[in-house]
């Protein structure tokens, strides 16, 4: 008889081959603290969760933290970890031959039964077919069929994915812990534990029938080219009994959920080096340029109590000194000043001194008591999102804030004893003209007066202006992208217009171009994204790497008509995204669009009458 071949060990190799040739091992370690290691050998399922960005990254996201508790939980599956090489570590494994394996157990990612990979943006396309080819998978979902190939599958951000489409197997739309838990039963019927799966087209459409909120782009016909008017054909099921549309899921009760409260603790510093706590989940503020505000649709509060007892165990169980309490617009959350009432108890949080942070917060919901609570602690900062200058062009985006609110709100934390306000802004929203980017200037230069007039300190202002990008699931989704020579003429007026005593950030309008492309993409743009790739584009999203010229490159090769995917859209046209399901329907995005162009604003349904966006029809609202 022969004898079974020895299993590789890969743990020993990467500690013999690769820790000590990159700058950064710690990225590659396991044993952080809180971290879940499960017996391989007597456990059925196995999924490693992927963030295709660096383990800095990676580390800080909330989402895949859950997801990865939520799956440990379970008895028969393990969750384990990957994040994308740099590229000192890719080149290493591929000099010594050595596949990417999980942080956990050094196992290659091609012996996982799901290899899961969270979408955060769309610049991290290229990053997933390096994971993937440093796996040793085929990129192409197609080169799968038919063999013994892990399931490659997207959650997060991944309301428009054409641009991905051929390279995955499915999507997961949506919350994803209820999804998880469904796939992670569905793949225990589907595998013995020691076999992948056979991937064939009859089992992705056993997956898209009985796990719920899963898109399988395969079991769709694809749009073709545009038409010279711009319009697509309409998707359409290939099979009677394929889902169409596919919907979303979403908890409905954030209590019911497990708390997030054994986050994972890095060995390095991470980019967001701190403990978070999700306090709400949704907006229903309705910003018409926010594909947030309306993919994570209903809103859903957690009560004081539960923020609370939150808190206190996930600081108890990480160390850190700081925590984030975590939402799309905190201020907005019914619960969070009795929260904070009761962490700044001396004998609760105070007695540690550990810092609150909240993340930006909505002027039109900012209470003052606010400032004055956190300000006992540790002080953060405090960041505002006007967005646009004029109070005209506020009404166009559906932030129906006046210069005198936000005036007030800013002297309000100046007086507070706040020392740093942080300020967002876009630029080339629609309707945009000059006279609202000079009543940008106006505005900040207004703060800077009410901020010079804090005695005694040296109070500060930081602008991070970005360029708008439309995108799917937004009532901003017909809307073109800006000229880059406007975006660079406003970028300079304002410049030369504002104080220098005012910090000012321009995001790279060259990235939010690229970005503007994929945003609203099809599936042909998969060859760019894979040609690009090919001629060595990586970690995009970092200013310092992303190589234009290459993306222009790949794009020519490609015969990719860039000005078709920047220009306005026909609103009766069908959507590369129209197999999907967010809750809220075309009809109101639509109506919306027609409001903002006439400088209509829409009042918020949170506390008045509703809005019929199309969460209604799932018995979904507040």
């Amino acid at each position: 008889m022969g004898q079974t071949a020895a299993v590789p060990d890969f743990g020993a190799r990467y500690e013999a081959d690769l820790f000590p040739f990159v700058e950064r091992p710690s990225r590659y370690i396991n044993h952080e603290i809180n971290a879940v290691v499960k017996d391989w050998a007597t456990t059925p399922v196995r999924i490693v969760l992927v963030f295709p960005d660096t383990y800095e990254l990676g580390i800080s996201h909330l989402g895949l933290k859950i997801l990865y508790q939520v799956l440990n939980a379970l008895p028969g599956v393990l969750a384990e970890r990957c994040y994308a090489p740099w590229f000192d570590a890719a080149q290493v494994l591929r000099e010594q031959k050595l596949p990417l394996c999980s942080l956990e157990s050094c196992r290659p990612l091609s012996e996982f039964h799901v290899v899961g990979f969270s979408i955060q943006y769309e610049l991290c396309y290229t990053n997933v077919l390096h994971v993937l080819d440093l796996a040793g998978m085929p990129l192409r979902a197609a080169q799968r069929r038919g063999a013994p190939h892990p399931l490659i599958l997207a959650g997060g951000n991944v309301f428009s994915p054409g641009p991905l489409e051929p390279f995955m197997d499915a999507f997961a739309l949506g919350d994803g812990e209820e999804v998880v838990v469904a796939l992670a039963h569905w793949v225990a019927q589907q595998v013995d534990g020691s076999r992948q799966f056979l991937l064939t087209e009859e089992l992705l459409r056993d997956l898209a029938q009985h796990v719920p909120a899963i898109y399988v782009p395969e079991l769709y016909e694809q749009a073709p080219a545009r038409d010279p008017a711009g319009r697509l054909a309409p998707q359409r099921a290939r099979h009677a009994a394929t889902p169409f549309p596919v919907r979303k899921a979403w908890v409905r009760d954030l209590a019911a959920l497990p708390p997030a409260d054994k986050l994972l603790v890095p060995f390095c510093e991470a980019v967001h080096d701190r403990a978070q706590v999700e306090i709400m989940r949704g907006c229903v503020r309705g910003c018409r340029f926010c594909q947030a505000g309306m993919i994570t649709r209903p809103q859903r509060e957690k009560d004081a109590g539960q923020i609370v007892r939150e808190t206190i165990d996930v600081i108890y169980n990480t160390g850190f000194e700081e925590v984030t309490l975590a939402s799309l617009s905190a201020s907005d959350c019914r619960a969070l000043p009795q929260a904070l009432r009761e962490l700044f108890d001396p004998q609760v949080l105070g007695a540690a001194r550990t810092a609150v942070s909240l993340p930006s917060l909505r002027i039109d919901s900012f209470d003052p008591a606010l400032a004055e609570s956190i300000r006992k602690m540790r002080k953060t900062g405090f960041t505002f999102a006007p967005e646009a200058g004029s109070e005209r062009l506020r009404r166009v985006i559906n932030k129906g804030l006046t210069d005198e609110e936000i005036l007030e709100t800013v002297a309000s934390v100046f007086h507070a004893g706040w020392q740093l306000v942080k300020l967002y802004f876009m630029l080339g929203l629609p309707t945009e003209t000059m006279d609202d980017v000079d009543a940008l200037v106006r505005l900040v230069r207004q703060i800077h007066g009410v901020c010079s007039r804090v005695k005694g300190r040296a109070a500060r202002i930081n602008l991070s202006i970005a360029t708008f990008v439309p995108k799917a699931f937004t009532p901003f989704q017909w809307a073109a992208f800006a000229d880059d020579a406007d975006i660079y003429e406003k970028q300079q007026f304002i410049l030369h217009n504002l104080p220098r005593s005012v910090a000012v950030d321009f995001h790279d309008r060259r990235i939010s171009r690229l970005e503007a492309i994929f945003a609203r993409g099809d599936a042909r743009l998969a060859d760019v994204v894979e040609r690009a790739y090919q001629l060595g584009c990586r970690f995009d999203q970092w200013r310092e790497q992303c190589k234009f010229d290459v993306w222009e490159q790949a794009l020519r090769e490609c015969g990719v008509d860039v000005a078709a995917y920047l220009a306005a859209m026909p609103d009766d046209s069908p959507l590369p995204w129209d197999a999907l399901e967010c809750g809220v329907t075309k009809e109101y995005l639509r109506a919306e669009w027609h409001k903002a162009l006439a400088t209509e604003a829409t009042p918020t349904c949170r506390d008045g009458a509703c809005n019929a966006c199309g969460l209604q029809r799932w018995g979904a609202c507040l």
